[in-house]
């Protein structure tokens, strides 16, 4: 029979595990679904959650130079004495979890608010305690404050869906600039852009409203989504839910999109970038399938579907225009 540390060191190998995989980006459907079964378990949810807290130790403290100077230290040590105990050795992911490991109590000890970001065409799955998650997009960021009666959010930039556990008594409320989205148990994705807050509705029910704003919220059904500019709410409007949030798995998934915006959606996703010609079809529907990152498919695609000519130049840019003649 197992006992409990023998259970515990294997979740936090499979913890290591899927940590790696989900970082290293390209994760498919079946696969992430494995991962929230395996994590709904919640033996394997407290070690996947270890994990993350030393990886945001990590990055907030991988600066201190006596923390640089135990992690050299750690892996100088003889090999023999690392292979002693395979929960370390599994845990290891370098130096940064070293002094992630080292700097553990100063993140448990006054928790206060979590950072998480990602960088360019970096993905991010992220667990909070009371079961909800959120994915993280490209060159994104959201801010976590928990309280014992209150979930609070702040998306700083970028784009994220929220999957969020039931809690009727802690209202769960993301605010991105002067919009904020009130939830209970539901899935939504809010996306920050330079001029407006995009607000998506996948399952249940979301309250939208703009905080220095006496208007009542905006109450969403699945399948909606609701722009916000700092001037106007724009309408309500129906969206296919999975072509919104194909993102979440590697996927841009473009459904008459104008040329104009799919070349923008994609930019965020490379520092290849692509720009149109003054001649070039902005508006012209696209429709189709890319890899997130994967420009030079998206440029093969649409100058073949749409007759286009692509243009390499300096700096990693490619020009779309019309075909000559």
């Amino acid at each position: 029979m197992i006992d409990d540390r023998t259970k515990a060191q294997r979740a936090d190998e499979e913890a290591a595990a899927w940590y790696a995989k989900l970082s290293a980006g390209r994760v498919g459907n079946d696969e992430l679904a494995r991962f929230f079964d395996w994590r709904s378990q919640t033996l394997n949810d407290a070690a996947y959650s270890r994990i993350e807290g030393l990886t945001t130790a990590t990055r907030a403290l991988a600066d201190d130079p006596r923390l640089q100077a135990l992690a050299s230290q750690a892996l100088e040590r003889p090999r023999e004495a690392q292979v002693r105990s395979r929960r370390v050795v599994t845990l290891s992911l370098g130096a940064g979890a070293i002094m992630a490991a080292v700097a553990a109590s100063f993140v448990f000890v006054h928790p206060g608010e979590q950072t998480y970001r990602t960088a360019l065409g970096e993905r991010r799955a992220i667990s909070l305690e009371d079961g909800s998650s959120v994915a993280l997009n490209t060159q994104s960021q959201v801010r976590v404050r928990y309280s014992k009666d209150r979930r609070d959010l702040v998306l700083d930039k970028g784009q994220a869906l929220f999957s969020v556990a039931h809690d009727r008594g802690r209202p769960f409320v993301v605010k991105a600039g002067d919009t904020a989205v009130l939830a209970t148990g539901t899935r939504f994705e809010v996306y920050r852009k330079a001029d407006e807050v995009d607000v998506t509705l996948a399952e249940g029910r979301v309250e939208v409203s703009k905080t220095r704003s006496k208007a009542p919220p905006v109450v969403l059904s699945a399948g909606q989504r609701l722009a916000v500019t700092p001037r106007a709410t724009t309408p309500v409007r129906s969206v296919d839910v999975a072509a919104a949030t194909g993102w979440t798995n590697g996927r841009l998934i473009f459904r008459d999109a104008p040329l104009a915006e799919a070349v923008a959606e994609v930019n965020r996703y490379s520092r290849r970038r692509i720009e149109l010609s003054p001649d070039a079809p902005a508006t012209q529907r696209v429709n189709g399938v890319f890899d997130a990152g994967d420009t030079e498919a998206f440029v093969e695609g649409v100058t073949m579907l749409l007759g286009l000519r692509a243009t390499r130049q300096d700096g990693g840019v490619t020009r779309l225009s019309r075909q000559a003649g």
